[in-house]
């Protein structure tokens, strides 16, 4: 009887754990190379959404677009500077991005007849198990979001309208801001309308500039060289032009502005341009899946109205300012805080012809006892920059970065420099500053400095313990004519006076302590000298009192007089100061003696 053998086969098969390998590039990549890491880029950033390539050109090249999208690519991923260089910080993250999948199969086969656990089998001697070992590589590369974003749009606030652009390069002309909602965008061109006019009359745009620039930030994304055939003219007579490969990246939930700018050729009339989107799609943007939305940025809610004006000069003039500043006394706690905001200088700049930037102002400080630590340059009630005193006294100030330093054309502006003084300074230091020189610049770009001679100030004084004098009204004079004996007249005058008293009691003043000159050269008698406080007494710390000084004097020839104090003696409690500084003001209008 024979016997019928069945054969009988098993096979076990076990997955191996798989293993992710990272793709490296091999070199760093920049504008300029070719070759196979820069396709691979390429590859990458196409697949990420961050680069179209345009049709019909081929991948290897490393050129304006590529550098563009590198660029989005490293703003999504927080790289700074985001500048579309492809160095190792890129390099990894791309690595990161992108990674070789290995899955390796091993297959196990028993064959039949052999017992368990037998090698060989006993009839045909044939192995009884076979090992094979399958190894799969998968290459996965990130994809894009397959979510489609939208932009919310509007005109940008800055660059605005200008009526008075008198400079040629890099003139911002144009913006809009974005915002990205449910995903990132990508905005790729951007179809601009520009009408440029020369006396009402319609021009070709590149009569009037020869360069544009689309700008990121401080970055340059687009770079467009402009000539008589750049632009296109629609059948309504209307100049536009398509800004396209921006791949200018908004990411999801951020708001970013997008800015135009010109530069113009030499221009020998006003020109008024207006710049808007052009048609109801202008803007394109990518997002999702490679997805394309239109946008329209067109229109009056859309446009900017920008006037160039034919650069010209100016004339900037440094003189004195209209009221002069006057000597006074300042009190600096030698135990407390420095003493701030000392005026020590006031001039003024006048602009003729055109507008002048003030670009540097040279000043010396100059002191007898301790110099001030800092100084404030003031336009106006506006701070330009702040400066250390070095120990020669002289200051630079440069106001290259700083805003609202421009003089209007026709108009004058008063500047001033006010210092801050150390605890520690001397008791009795006086100081001053003198504006040496101003450095400007003309409405066409050139440099020159100002007319006009140094202009000096009166000394400013600072005291441990000081009385602040100043006048509380306007001085008077009047004059008699009755008959004195031998047949002289009489002249008063009266001096309304304010005294504080800061870090220490002052003495009440006496007539001892006050001299009038009348303007015939005599020395008048101060006859009583009457003061309004309370108590009527010393003026204590911190305290202001009235003071009024009557000055009278005799025999006098008919004629027109005047009278002044020319001297007060103080003292706070560290000595007698005798102040003949700052007592310009401090004398009468002219009155009539008559017999």
């Amino acid at each position: 009887m024979m016997a019928l053998a069945f054969a009988f086969s098993a096979v076990a098969s076990v997955a191996s754990a798989d293993t992710m390998v990272a793709v490296s590039f091999n070199s760093n990549l920049t504008v300029g190379n070719r070759g196979a890491d820069v396709v691979s880029l390429q590859s990458f950033l196409v697949s990420k959404g961050f680069l179209t390539m345009p049709a019909g050109v081929a991948m290897g090249y490393f050129g304006g677009l590529t550098k563009s999208a590198v660029a989005a690519y490293q703003v999504s991923k927080g790289i700074t500077p985001s500048a579309g260089y492809f160095g190792p910080i890129t390099r990894a993250a791309v690595s990161a991005d992108s990674a070789v999948t290995t899955t390796t199969t091993g297959t196990t086969t028993t064959t039949a007849g052999c017992p368990v656990g037998a090698m060989f089998n006993s009839m045909t001697g044939a192995a009884c198990t076979t090992n094979t070992t399958t190894t799969t590589t998968t290459t996965t590369t990130a994809t894009p979001s397959t979510v489609e974003g939208s932009l919310n749009t509007q005109l940008a606030s800055n660059p605005a309208d200008n009526a008075n652009i008198r400079t040629q390069t890099d003139v911002p002309v144009f913006g809009l801001t974005l915002r990205a909602q449910i995903a990132d965008v990508s905005v790729q061109t951007l179809d601009l309308q520009v009408n440029v006019t020369n006396a009402g009359q319609s021009e070709n745009p590149a009569t009037l500039i020869n360069t544009m620039k689309v700008w990121d930030g401080s970055n340059v994304i687009a770079t467009i060289p402009v000539n008589t055939t750049t632009f296109t003219k629609d059948q309504n007579q209307v100049y536009y032009y398509r800004l396209s490969g921006l791949n200018f990246l908004v990411p999801k939930g951020q708001t970013k502005t997008i800015v135009v700018s010109f530069s113009t050729n030499s221009i020998d009339a006003t020109r008024v341009v207006t710049i808007q989107g052009y048609g109801s799609s202008a803007l394109r943007a990518v997002s999702g899946a490679g997805v394309s939305s239109f946008y329209n940025v067109g229109g009056s809610g859309y446009t900017r109205t920008q006037t160039f004006l034919k650069p010209g000069t100016s004339i900037l003039t440094l003189s004195a300012a209209t009221t002069p500043l006057r000597s006074m006394n300042n009190r600096v706690n030698p135990n407390g805080d420095s003493l701030q905001g000392v005026t020590l200088s006031t001039f003024n700049l006048k602009s003729d012809t055109g507008d002048s930037t003030l670009l540097t102002v040279y000043a010396s400080t100059t002191a007898s006892g301790t110099l001030p630590t800092t100084l404030y340059l003031y336009q106006g009630s506006t701070l330009l920059k702040s400066m250390t005193v070095p120990s020669n006294g002289n200051v630079v100030f440069n106001n290259d970065t700083t805003t609202g330093s421009t003089v209007a054309a026709n108009t004058i502006q008063t500047f001033t420099i006010k210092a801050d003084f150390p605890s520690n300074t001397a008791n009795g230091t006086f100081a001053s500053t003198t504006i040496q020189s101003v450095v400007f610049e003309t409405p066409n770009g050139n440099t020159a400095t100002a007319q006009g001679s140094a202009v000096s100030s009166a000394n400013q004084y600072v005291y441990t313990k000081a009385a602040i004098i100043t006048l509380a009204g306007t001085p008077t004079i009047t004059a008699t004519n009755a008959s004195i004996t031998g047949g002289t007249s009489s002249v008063i005058a009266t001096f309304p006076l304010s005294i504080n008293a800061q870090g220490g009691t002052v003495n009440m003043p006496t007539s001892a302590d006050v001299v009038v000159t009348f303007s015939n050269g005599q020395t008048a008698t101060v006859l009583n000298t009457s003061v309004v406080s309370n108590p009527n007494s010393n003026i204590a710390d911190g305290s202001t009192a009235a003071v009024t000084v009557t000055a009278k004097s005799v025999g006098f020839a008919p004629g027109l007089y005047n009278a002044g104090i020319t001297s007060i003696s103080w003292n706070a409690g560290q000595g007698t100061t005798t102040q003949t500084y700052g007592l310009e003001d401090f004398k009468t209008s002219a009155a009539a003696n008559q017999q």
